[in-house]
């Protein structure tokens, strides 16, 4: 399960990982994972070590 926020609809979800549709390495330590919420709309989510806000976070 994924928390990620969605710009379009204005809400947080918490959605499966049939919602995902692509993980990427972008660094050492620093994961994107691509999703779309319950509506469609596609979410970046940015997590890891080596990023500069605390917590998974919504691009």
């Amino acid at each position: 399960m994924f928390l990620a926020y969605c710009g379009e609809c204005g809400d947080r979800f918490l959605l499966p990982a049939n919602h995902v549709i692509g993980v990427h390495n972008l660094d050492i330590g620093v994961i994107a994972v691509e999703l779309t919420c319950y509506e469609g709309h596609h979410i970046l989510l940015i997590s890891g070590n080596d990023i500069d806000i605390p917590g998974p976070a919504t691009v």
